[in-house]
């Protein structure tokens, strides 16, 4: 599936709008965590009930990605999968009174500090991506974010207004030879730019092999890698309990080290990634059929 059909997929459940977020905010400035957490909680209960559609295709993901899982266990993993986005939501909208605690694991604060210069930082649809971005904004400075606008003017809005606060930049993806020369130019002058690579969009696509099964991922990151000299950088932030997250940062590598080859070098990426959801396998987030067309 194109990024373009997963991004129509979700927002087409109509979760994802201004007046959630606006409700969700007013909400995360008047109660305690612990409540939020009973109301998101229930609201993902609720959410599986009226969306059968969307639980099947997270449970569909679960058992091509963990095929010896049993189906009690898959359910079981699908649930989490509902109540653990929704909490990272809540830690996402309560992080500027309340931060989120991140604590460096493997060695990432040293990887982070090693980097001279601009750098490509990849993650996935995994773990709590906007907590990732703040955090690693106190270790290295701002940085620039790369994705897709929001459908809802207003969720960009917010989301552009939030990331601004923490001195970060959004940047829209899908802007063509201009957005690629202006990424390229932020590398050249040593800028960190950001972007979530497991769903690939259009002619930026390269095959991997992600979860054990045939998939496709950026390949921008790659070839901004090849024209810039700047390293890949795999990063996730995976939440480990309430307020908690572990960063997880890989060594960096080039795609010159790669053999200049886009798709050893997005490889490289799908197997840390996975490696990472062997032990987080309800922190990932595609609530549409990821491999709908496989048979």
């Amino acid at each position: 599936m194109s990024g373009g059909e997963a991004y129509g997929s979700w927002e087409t459940n109509s979760f994802n709008n201004r007046w959630v977020f606006r409700l969700s905010s007013l909400g995360c400035r008047l109660l305690p965590k612990s409540a939020l957490y009973t109301i998101s909680d229930s609201l993902m209960d609720w959410f599986q009930g009226v969306r059968p559609g969307t639980l099947d295709a997270v449970e569909d993901n679960l058992t091509k990605a963990y095929p010896g899982r049993g189906r009690p266990e898959v359910e079981a993993l699908s649930s989490g999968t509902f109540l653990s986005y929704g909490r990272g939501v809540v830690d996402y909208l309560k992080s500027e009174h309340h931060p989120p605690i991140v604590t460096p694991r493997d060695g990432a604060i040293r990887i982070i500090r090693s980097l001279q210069g601009g750098a490509v930082l990849v993650t996935a649809h995994m773990g709590n991506w906007e907590v990732g971005g703040a955090y690693l904004g106190e270790i290295v400075g701002p940085h620039w974010m790369v994705g897709f606008p929001e459908k809802d003017a207003g969720v960009e809005a917010f989301r552009r207004r939030k990331r601004g606060n923490s001195g970060h930049t959004t940047v829209s993806a899908g802007m063509g030879l201009e957005g690629m020369l202006r990424l390229r130019g932020i590398l050249e002058k040593g800028g960190r730019m950001v972007v979530l690579v497991d769903r690939s969009v259009g002619r930026d696509s390269v095959a991997v092999t992600f979860l054990g099964r045939k998939s496709n991922f950026l390949r921008s990151p790659a070839v901004f890698s090849t024209l810039t000299g700047a390293p890949i950088v795999p990063v996730a932030i995976m939440r480990d309990g309430p307020g908690r997250y572990s960063a997880f940062v890989s060594e960096p590598y080039r795609t010159s080290d790669c053999g200049g080859r886009p798709e050893v070098a997005m490889q490289r990426a799908a197997d840390y990634f996975s490696g990472i959801l062997e032990r987080y396998p309800d922190q990932w987030y595609n609530f549409f059929r990821y491999w709908r067309e496989e048979p």
